[in-house]
């Protein structure tokens, strides 16, 4: 998972959203009525909402859960079945495939006892802070904060289905991916063939699981960086600094 930054919509889409947040709020049966409301969605307003969503999302649109697939649905982060006044609230809409949200989120939403979810939302807060990379398998483990696992990073891991073995996988795939992709921008920019230095640097912007590339220049920045990466793409990072800015 990678922060994303959330997007700004139109006045009139979020009056729109407004008035059916308190449809909702009034009504005798809040749940009832979300479901109803949700069913009538103005085509104009979902419209922007949708591409609002898909300007956020990584890569070519990737589902802000598994960073893997295209995304296809418009999710609730919070439930719309257990909180139906959060139906039609934009902060509350993440883009997803729909294995993601159908197989594995589904209506869990695990809470503290404060009520405070306990999944990571990409647009509020930074997943880094909760899961920790393994670069050389893939695997996301919790993050250890005070000799505690982080509660968000164990619940996301299980609730997401960010553990399963075919997203581990493709996160290695990014990972090794990575370096020939730098290699290869450097090479291009050194014979000066920009043409072709832009396409490999859009193609790796728009790989899958974006958030490698975070954790790859995390990692270069760090005392071990020799560690795990090559020394060649360390001096490409080096001598082209806007890379860190590319996503």
């Amino acid at each position: 998972m990678k922060k994303l930054n959330r997007e700004p919509l139109s006045t009139s889409t979020m009056a729109f959203l407004d008035e059916r947040t308190q449809q909702v709020r009034t009504a005798a049966d809040p749940k009832r009525e979300a479901q109803h409301l949700w069913k009538l969605q103005d085509k104009k307003a979902f419209e922007e909402v949708r591409a609002t969503l898909e300007s956020m999302a990584t890569g070519r649109q990737r589902c802000m859960y598994c960073e893997d697939s295209a995304a296809t649905d418009i999710e609730h982060f919070w439930p719309k079945s257990r909180f139906p006044e959060r139906a039609f609230s934009w902060t509350n809409y993440l883009l997803a495939r729909s294995g993601c949200n159908s197989n594995y989120k589904r209506e869990q939403f695990p809470l503290d006892g404060s009520g405070v979810p306990l999944l990571i939302d990409p647009t509020v807060e930074e997943p880094r802070e909760h899961l920790v990379l393994s670069v050389r398998t893939g695997k996301y483990r919790p993050r250890t904060i005070e000799g505690r696992e982080s509660p968000k990073g164990e619940k996301s891991i299980e609730v997401f289905g960010l553990g399963r073995d075919i997203l581990e996988k493709g996160r290695q795939d990014a990972w090794n991916t990575l370096p020939a992709l730098l290699l290869r921008y450097d090479d291009l920019c050194s014979r000066r063939d920009w043409v072709r230095a832009i396409e490999t640097q859009r193609t790796l912007c728009r790989f899958p699981f974006a958030s490698v590339f975070v954790w790859f220049l995390d990692i270069a920045s760090g005392p071990y960086a020799a560690t795990f990466i090559d020394e060649r793409c360390l001096s490409v990072l080096d001598k082209y600094p806007d890379i860190r800015g590319w996503l």
